[in-house]
């Protein structure tokens, strides 16, 4: 069925804001809590070239995989640009962030030690085709 309102026509059911509630009401009725962007903990850094793997842990997804935990790389990001990050949203999207936010993850992976030496190895490829 083609929806037939206006562009970003806050009554549509697809318009950004209703998607995010309608995820989170399917999410609590079958038990499941989606990670909180905004409260999270950087656990582990590493640099590759241009790149930063990270493994992020947010607290209000215990019932997540892997406790919340989640191995994510972003790609041609500073330091500094991450800790002006106030939000860490770990899945992948197309809108582009506000400063104080993370750009969406070019990848994740499991937050397992081999999703975390993937992440890395993933971030190594990437860095070798655009140092």
């Amino acid at each position: 069925m083609a929806c037939r309102h206006a562009a970003n026509d806050p009554t549509c059911s697809s318009y950004p804001g209703n998607l995010e509630r309608a995820r989170q009401l399917i999410d609590a009725h079958e038990g499941r809590t989606s990670p909180d962007a905004s409260s999270y903990e950087i656990e582990r850094v590493e640099r590759v070239g241009a790149h930063l793997v990270l493994s992020v842990r947010y607290p209000n997804c215990a019932k997540c995989s892997y406790e919340g935990l989640k191995n994510l790389v972003f790609l041609n990001v500073t330091e500094v640009q991450v800790l002006r990050w106030r939000r860490i949203d770990p899945h992948f999207r197309d809108k582009l962030p506000a400063l104080n936010e993370a750009p969406s993850p070019a990848a994740r992976f499991p937050a397992s030690d081999e999703g975390w030496n993937d992440a890395i190895a993933y971030a190594t490829v990437k860095n070798r085709r655009n140092p």
